[in-house]
């Protein structure tokens, strides 16, 4: 049954919406949920666990079913099949505008594929096995399920732990070249200053969502001192990286939130108070890492040399940002010589080694350019939705911030969604472009199932 509710309370059992909920109370809560709320949460878990490399806590081959088809590639089906098998469940949201534009991408995506098979004659069942990239998008149903079933603090509580020990072993991978986790890549990169550094590549399962997730809380809630340490933890491995898109990213989404919750309340003294917590974080990683991280005054400077280095290659078009424009300019030359309305399709040196000399520049500009590979691969057709996606979801995303009246969990994820659409269109531009990308848009998946659920709340739909 669903009803109108003025003041945006949710009634359950006398309690007040159980919305709610802020980073730290949903960790901390005790959850009664039914048993295939929590099946469902660790279906999930379970599919990102296998795929980010299990921590080494069973051989990976144990995961292989045949070939290259693993447990997680039947978890995705099969809770893709069982959410929507159970689409009455959530059909309001199913059904939800906030919802449309990924259901036209999925079908179009489905259309890129069945053209491909045709065209390039691969195998259909390998080929549908080694696009998993793709098929993740259809993760949302999933996702929504989830939420409707208040299973998604459930899901964030078995995440932690993991993603504490994957930080852990980042960090020693990071600072001994020595690989701690099973399937990430470590490279020595050099540096201006005849600086030598090591590149981690992968690991930290979703480190990055549980800092940005405590800084909102000590925004909206209340600053813990306890969780400093956590905060720290999962932002080390990221300075680590040497990635200075991620570092923009981070400073970005901070900033966002700050201005969007002193907006909100307007009031100065939140203002001040959030300066002092964003001050305490800084000292508290200052003094982390030069008591903790081996050879740390090395790393300070490397890290000065990699910020150089990026105005440097920016500036005279080289290093990474050299490579990136070369691709953009190689795919587009591709683009221009297929169909400009539906692109070259699925091809399968996505998926399998390239050959040639010309087949790798092509692999790596899909792999590492963002508007380009959508253009080339799904045409103009695929383009212009992927155009039409990004702006929708700024609209709908700032919608819902602005009339929010409650900073719950929803909100946090709202508040990253637009700060990854407002990076990759602005910020990102030279070689992203879009939200939307070769692989579709599978790493947004969750936010766009968070942002429809709240969307749809504030429209004034409740269950009881």
């Amino acid at each position: 049954m669903v009803v109108k509710i003025a003041n945006n309370f949710r009634v359950t059992n006398g309690r007040k919406n159980p919305d709610r909920k802020s980073f730290g109370d949903i960790l901390e809560e005790r959850n009664y949920l039914t048993l295939n709320a929590k099946l469902l949460a660790w279906g999930i878990f379970l599919i990102f666990f296998v795929e980010n490399g299990t921590l080494g806590l069973i051989p990976k081959q144990f995961y292989f079913v045949y070939r290259n088809m693993r447990i997680s590639d039947f978890l995705l089906y099969s809770l893709t099949a069982y959410a929507l098998f159970n689409v009455k469940e959530y059909s309001y949201l199913y059904h939800s505008r906030a919802i449309l534009l990924p259901k036209i991408l999925l079908v179009y995506f489905l259309f890129q594929f069945v053209m491909s098979s045709l065209l390039y004659d691969y195998n259909f069942i390998e080929l549908f096995f080694r696009l998993k990239g793709i098929w993740m998008c259809f993760l949302i149903f999933p996702f929504l399920l989830l939420i409707k079933r208040r299973a998604l603090g459930y899901l964030i509580k078995i995440m932690l732990p993991v993603a504490i020990v994957s930080n852990i072993l980042y960090i020693l991978s990071a600072v001994t070249g020595i690989a701690f986790l099973p399937d990430i890549g470590i490279s020595e990169q050099n540096l201006p200053g005849g600086l030598k550094v090591f590149r981690v590549y992968g690991g930290t399962f979703y480190g990055e969502l549980f800092f940005l997730g405590f800084i909102y809380q000590w925004m909206t809630k209340k600053f813990r001192v306890y969780q400093l340490f956590l905060v720290i933890l999962f932002i080390v491995p990221h300075i680590l990286a040497f990635g200075r898109s991620a570092w923009v990213y981070f400073t970005l989404t901070i900033i966002i939130m700050l201005v969007w919750y002193a907006l909100k309340k307007k009031e100065f003294r939140l203002a001040v108070r959030q300066i002092v917590i964003m001050s305490i974080l800084v000292v508290g990683l200052v003094y982390s890492f030069t008591k903790f991280v081996p050879q740390s005054d090395y790393l300070f400077e490397a890290i000065e040399a990699r910020v150089s280095q990026g105005q440097e290659d920016v500036k005279y078009k080289e290093g990474t940002f050299g490579t990136r424009l070369a691709n953009i300019g190689a795919l587009l030359t591709l683009w221009q010589n297929s169909n400009i309305f539906i692109g070259i399709g699925m091809h399968p040196l996505w998926v399998v080694k390239p050959e040639t000399v010309e087949e790798n520049i092509y692999a790596w500009g899909f792999s590492d350019v963002g508007w380009a590979s959508v253009l080339t691969a799904y045409g103009l057709i695929g383009f212009i939705l992927a155009i039409i996606f990004q702006m929708y979801y700024f609209m709908i995303t700032i919608k819902v911030l602005r009339k929010a009246v409650y900073n719950d969990l929803l909100v946090f994820f709202s508040l990253v969604f637009l700060s990854r659409l407002f990076f990759d269109t602005v910020i990102n531009y030279s070689y992203s472009g879009l939200s939307v990308g070769l692989w579709g848009f599978f790493s947004i998946t969750f936010y766009i199932a968070a942002l429809a659920y709240k969307y749809e709340n504030l429209e004034g739909k409740y269950e009881l």
